[in-house]
C-alpha cells in the first residue's frame, strides 16, 4: 500500500501568525510595551517543540493545531501579559537632557549610543553645553561633573526585555557646543548614526561604530586635532573640511568605508593593511610607493608638503569591507 508523503503545515501556520501579531501591533491592537512579556515566556518554546514532535510529528492536522496553538498562546500573553503580572521592563521613555556651559573651559564627553537612530548637530545659543532628547528602553545612565573640564558620561543599561526594540518612532536627538573645545567620544550602537560635527571645536576625537549604518561631517578646527576612527559592519561614510590640520587613524571593519574629501584638499594616505576588501582611490592621488596589487602604499596630492592645511590618513588595517575614497 502507497503512503501518501507527509506534509506538515506548522511553520506556514507561525509564519502567517507572526505576520498577524505584527499587524496588530502596528494597528495599536497590541502596545509596544507588551512584546517584553515574550521574554518572560522562552520557557514556552519547549513545550511548543514537545507538542510539535508528540501531535503533529506525523500529520499534517496535528501539524496545523499545533502551530494554531503556538499563536494562539503568543496573542494571548502579549495582550494579557501585564495584567498577569509579566515585565514591562520594555517600555518606550524619554529624557530630556540640558547642561549648561557655566565655567566651563574645554568639554570631556563620551556618548555610548544604542539601538535607536541617532543625530547629532550643533546648539545655536551660546550659553548651553549639551541638549538632548532621548528615547530609550531599560536604563539610561548620565553624569556631569567637573569645572573647568567638563565631563559628561551618557550610555544605555539595562536590559529591554525583548529581543529587539520594536517602536520605529524612537530616536536619540542630542545637540552639542561649538563654544567650547571638545573631546569627543563616541561608542555607535545598532541603529543608524547621523552626526553633523561641521560646526564643533574638536580638539579629540573617537568614534567606534558598532553595526549600525554611519554618515558624519567632521569638522575644520581652528587648531589641529586627531581622529581615531574603527569601523562596524554598517556602512560609513565621513565627510571631511576643504581646510582643516587632521590626523585620521583608521581601522575597518566588514562593512564598506567611504570617505568624501573636497577638490583641491592637501591629502597624505597611508594604507598599511588593505585587508580583504576592495580599495578605490581616486586620479589626483599620486602614488609615492605602492605595493601588492596597488591596494596598500603611501599616496599624496600635488604640493602636500608645503600646504598650510593637510589632511593625513592612516589606515592601520581596513577589515573586510570596501574602501573608496570620492
Amino acid at each position: 500500500m502507497e503512503h501518501r508523503p507527509y506534509r506538515s503545515f506548522f511553520l506556514p501556520v507561525v509564519l502567517i501568525g507572526i505576520g498577524v501579531v505584527w499587524l496588530l501591533g502596528t494597528m495599536g491592537v497590541i502596545p509596544n510595551a507588551n512584546f517584553a512579556s515574550l521574554a518572560s515566556l522562552w520557557p514556552l518554546i519547549f513545550v511548543v517543540i514537545g507538542l510539535r514532535i508528540l501531535i503533529g510529528g506525523h500529520s499534517a492536522v496535528g501539524s496545523a493545531l499545533v502551530g494554531l496553538i503556538t499563536v494562539a498562546l503568543v496573542v494571548f500573553f502579549l495582550i494579557a501579559g501585564p495584567s498577569l503580572g509579566l515585565t514591562t521592563s520594555g517600555t518606550l521613555k524619554t529624557e530630556r537632557l540640558a547642561s549648561d556651559i557655566g565655567t566651563a573651559t574645554v568639554a570631556d564627553i563620551t556618548l555610548d549610543f544604542s539601538s535607536q537612530p541617532v543625530a547629532m548637530d550643533a546648539l545655536t545659543d551660546k550659553t548651553s553645553l549639551l541638549k538632548g532628547e532621548i528615547d530609550y528602553y531599560g536604563t539610561l545612565n548620565y553624569s556631569e561633573s567637573g569645572d573647568k573640564t567638563r565631563r559628561i558620561r551618557l550610555e544605555r543599561s539595562g536590559n529591554s526585555g525583548i529581543p529587539f526594540d520594536w517602536d520605529p518612532n524612537a530616536r536619540w536627538d542630542i545637540e552639542l557646543t561649538p563654544n567650547l573645545p571638545i573631546m569627543l567620544t563616541i561608542d555607535g550602537g545598532s541603529g543608524s548614526s547621523d552626526l553633523d560635527l561641521s560646526q564643533l571645536r574638536l580638539i579629540e576625537f573617537n568614534l567606534d561604530q558598532g553595526s549600525g549604518s554611519l554618515k558624519m561631517q567632521l569638522p575644520a578646527s581652528t587648531q589641529p586635532y586627531r581622529a581615531a576612527i574603527t569601523g562596524g559592519s554598517g556602512s560609513m561614510n565621513v565627510a571631511f573640511p576643504s581646510e582643516g590640520d587632521i590626523t585620521v587613524r583608521l581601522n575597518g571593519g566588514s562593512g564598506s568605508i567611504n570617505l568624501d574629501i573636497p577638490t583641491g584638499t592637501a591629502v597624505s594616505l597611508e594604507v598599511r593593511s588593505a585587508g580583504s576588501g576592495s580599495v578605490n582611490l581616486p586620479d589626483w592621488l599620486l602614488p609615492d610607493r605602492v605595493y601588492r596589487d596597488g591596494k596598500e602604499g603611501t599616496w599624496k596630492t600635488a604640493g602636500f608638503d608645503q600646504a598650510t592645511h593637510k589632511l593625513t590618513i592612516i589606515c592601520d588595517d581596513l577589515g573586510s569591507g570596501s574602501f573608496t575614497i570620492e
